[in-house]
């Protein structure tokens, strides 16, 4: 989650990872405002920030649109590099000791 500060006439002037005072407001990284201040505010960090925020979602919906290509028979899982294959059965593995709803595990409500 991302935290706006904004000035007097309610724009967000800075954005921040951590609440700290004057920017305790929650913002999402894709909301429209939000993206257009990185936009007219090209920073670095800010953008790999926001990149790197918004990580754990994407891995998930690449996870889930693999594993649906495959249900379907659109592709093989020995399709995929090998490299791939290594980590997708790694992950798999991870995953299934988890219980769901478990607090480590990214929720799929979360992720759209």
């Amino acid at each position: 989650m991302l935290y706006a500060k904004r000035d007097n006439d309610g724009n967000i002037i800075n954005l921040s990872d951590t609440p700290s005072s004057g920017a305790d407001e929650e913002v999402s990284a894709t909301d429209d405002e939000v993206i257009g201040f990185i936009f007219n505010n090209s920073s670095t960090t800010l953008s790999k920030k926001l990149l790197s925020e918004t990580d754990t979602g994407m891995i998930r919906i690449v996870e889930d649109l693999i594993e649906l290509l495959i249900q379907k028979n659109l592709i093989m899982f020995t399709d995929l590099p090998n490299a791939a294959q290594q980590k997708i059965l790694m992950r798999n593995q991870i995953r299934s000791v988890f219980q769901p709803g478990d607090p480590l595990l990214v929720d799929d409500d979360e992720l759209l």
